[in-house]
């Protein structure tokens, strides 16, 4: 029985697993630090200022760092 993939499909197949394992090492990250970080602080928003757990802002935080990533991605792509 033979191996019909190329190394080509080999190194991209790896190369995936890889890109997942890291963001989900990055995710893991962004949520032990998050669970950590549950004090209230100030936020202080244009127009007005609030309280906030520390926990919500760094999860907002992250989101719209991941909304950039892939918006400047599509656009570097040309898409």
């Amino acid at each position: 029985m033979t191996d019909d993939t190329t190394d080509g499909e080999r190194r991209f197949s790896l190369r995936h697993v890889l890109h997942i394992v890291v963001r989900l090492l990055v995710l893991a990250a962004i949520v032990v630090f998050a669970l950590v970080n549950t004090d209230k602080v100030n936020v202080d928003w244009v127009a007005r200022k609030s309280s906030a757990p520390l926990w919500l802002i760094i999860a907002v935080s992250a989101v719209a760092g991941a909304i950039l990533g892939s918006v400047a991605r599509v656009r570097r792509r040309g898409l």
